[in-house]
């Protein structure tokens, strides 16, 4: 895997470098005067994290492991879609909501597959009958809506078995670290690991900014 931290003139100074921005998404929406309510701020710093977080898993993605197909499942950070377009304009992007959810999906030009309502597997079943994805080929799903030790992601494994040309997850999650780790399985994380998400891929010892309590990483199923 390529050093994707740049330059190492010591390990204080490249760990304390602040996180890669993503460049603001010019906005769609129609003002509505005194009516409109301003975001949250803590709500609009996550979803700033969260996008910085995946703007770096999609640089190093596009970069260093060559894969063109990518699936966003069940987590519409803004901008994701266009990221990958724009670090790969080939690039193949997939929405995957569940049912009744596609209309929080705002990308015009990219495939969106939802549930049928069927139980579990009905996703991944689409996937697979949908012609959208190659699985021969490498595949990174971003499965990046964080979830708690109380639920954790369903379907990994079937994605894993899926996934027979080789491909990459990304997680994150509020629940511990043990518990985000066995939730990889049978992925096996790149290098560090999972670390919080306001600093991945950086080691957690490494950096001196403040974290999120948020856990991300991505992991890889080989050929």
């Amino acid at each position: 895997m390529t050093d994707v931290r740049g330059p190492k003139p010591g390990r204080t100074t490249a760990a304390c470098q602040p996180p890669a921005q993503i460049p603001p998404q010019v906005s769609r929406v129609v003002s509505i005067g005194a009516r409109a309510r301003p975001p949250e701020p803590a709500v609009s710093e996550e979803t700033r994290l969260h996008q910085a977080f995946l703007g770096r898993v999609i640089d190093f993605l596009c970069a260093d492991t060559g894969v063109t197909q990518f699936i966003d499942w069940g987590c519409p950070v803004p901008g994701t879609a266009e990221r990958v377009r724009a670090a790969r304009a080939d690039a193949r992007f997939v929405h995957v909501a569940p049912q009744g959810a596609a209309g929080m999906l705002s990308s015009s030009d990219t495939a969106v597959i939802t549930g049928d309502g069927s139980g579990d597997g009905a996703l991944t079943r689409r996937l697979t009958t949908s012609g959208l994805v190659d699985f021969d080929e490498p595949v990174a799903v971003l499965m990046t809506r964080p979830f708690t030790a109380d639920d954790p992601p369903a379907e990994i494994a079937a994605l894993h078995a899926l996934m027979r040309g080789g491909g990459y997850l990304a997680l994150t999650s509020t629940a511990p670290r043990r518990t985000v780790e066995r939730a990889f399985r049978p992925f096996r994380p790149i290098e560090p690991g999972v670390a919080d998400l306001t600093w991945w891929p950086y080691p957690d010892e490494d950096v001196c900014a403040q974290g999120t309590g948020i856990l991300g990483g991505l992991g890889r199923r080989q050929r």
